[in-house]
């Protein structure tokens, strides 16, 4: 797709945040798979082909933590990481980091402005621009490697522009249905096509679709499938939870696969593994004299593996649950994954065109859950009035259901009076 209108972009001095409003005017549409408008730009600003390793991680859930975790190896074993993830929390510069830190906004305010001076004709979206800016930063910053988070999909993703060295596929679950379709033997094979012939394919998935590796056996991709592994088997990390030690796996797999690339001992892959830190993937923090969890679980799959890591984490005990998620997500699925673990539900309301309204919540929490809802207005009468609960019942609160509720509760939280 191009524009004839004249945009004018913001000046390479204006702050990050007056880009980053400007990158959302810039194309019709927020999500426009496709790789031709991209890679054109890509090509003409020459970010691609690179010369260091390259790891795309794709997946329904545990990318995130896939990419910490290969970020926090090779930076243990001595390499220069540049890792690029989604959507942020608070922060926009949470996407692009340099051996875990965020990157300055002033570099990626130059990258984005070097991305402007090649994109004409063609127009991009926000993660497509972005994605080529945070490719930009990484080479600006000397990295020895790149990891890259799959932002939608796999085949059609702006990240699949370039030949990854190895892939990972962490799981295969229904999301984003009406981008990918319900089709999960579908969805296998869009995923898997970020692998290359000739490289490895590594996928923590348990039960993988035939589908998957009869994609594979025709595209000459090796797979190693790392979650039919028995759980003994897996190398242990920080993050709590069956599902992180999938993705622990397949973090060494990739190490393994790139050895004569990138040399790593089994020293480094053990610290790294057990120093490695996200938010909202089980994150435990105490605040006000209460124990809180924050987990994304933005889909059935991640809510399940979320419950998991609850009694393994808190057995026999229940949670003051904080709770809001989007429209375009599978609240009945989400909701029954929770309900074993949900005392008290603590609805409210995102902001945003995609939110689901509060009576919306607690009406579809009233007709399936035996537990306890509770309405509020705002973030911080849900943090208020769950933190009550929990110091009178001695549970821990816990907050899911998006990276938007995440957000907002815990800057709810900080705001909250001691106790």
């Amino acid at each position: 797709m191009t524009s004839s209108a004249v945009v004018h972009p913001p000046a390479e001095s204006a702050p990050l945040a007056h880009w980053l409003e400007w990158l959302e005017t810039i194309h019709p549409v927020a999500i426009d798979m496709g790789l031709d408008r991209v890679s054109a730009v890509a090509d003409r600003l020459a970010l691609r082909p690179v010369t260091q390793p390259l790891v795309l991680v794709g997946g329904t859930n545990g990318k995130g933590s896939t990419v910490a975790m290969l970020s926090a190896i090779y930076k243990a074993a001595g390499y220069r990481v540049g890792a690029y993830s989604s959507p942020h929390i608070h922060d926009f510069r949470e996407r692009i980091r340099v051996d875990g830190d965020m990157a300055d906004a002033a570099a990626i305010v130059q990258a984005l402005s070097f991305v402007e001076t090649g994109r004409a004709p063609q127009t991009l979206t926000y993660f497509e621009y972005t994605t080529l800016a945070a490719m930009r930063v990484f080479q600006q910053s000397q990295c020895d490697m790149y990891v890259l988070e799959v932002g939608l999909g796999g085949r059609l993703d702006a990240t699949n522009l370039w030949d990854a060295d190895c892939a990972v596929l962490t799981s295969i679950a229904l999301d984003h249905q009406e981008y990918l379709g319900s089709d999960i033997r579908v969805i296998a094979t869009e995923k898997a096509a970020i692998g290359r012939r000739g490289r490895q394919l590594i996928v923590g998935e348990t039960h993988p679709p035939d589908s998957l590796f009869s994609y594979a056996l025709d595209n000459g991709i090796s797979v190693v499938p790392v979650g039919e592994s028995p759980q003994a088997e897996l190398p242990e990390c920080a993050l709590p939870g069956a599902h992180q030690r999938r993705n622990a796996g397949c973090a060494k797999a990739v190490v393994d696969a790139l050895q004569n690339k990138l040399p790593v001992d089994p020293a480094a892959v053990s610290a790294g593994l057990m120093h490695v830190q996200l938010a909202a993937r089980f994150e435990h923090r105490e605040a006000h004299g209460v124990s809180v969890i924050f987990d994304v679980a933005h889909n059935p799959a991640g809510a399940l593996a979320l419950t998991e890591a609850w009694q393994e984490r808190f057995p026999g005990c229940k949670a003051q649950l904080i709770f809001a998620c989007l429209a375009d997500k599978d609240m009945a699925g989400i909701v029954a994954a929770l309900e074993p673990i949900a005392d008290t539900w603590h609805c409210l309301a995102l902001s945003g065109p995609r939110a689901l309204s509060v009576s919306q919540l607690v009406d579809a929490l009233e007709e399936t859950s035996t537990a306890s809802v509770c309405a509020h207005e705002t973030a911080q009468s849900a943090a208020e009035h769950a933190f009550t609960q929990a110091r009178q019942s001695g549970q821990p609160v816990l907050v899911a259901g998006s990276f938007h509720t995440i957000g907002d509760v815990r800057q709810a939280i900080e705001s909250l009076a001691p106790a």
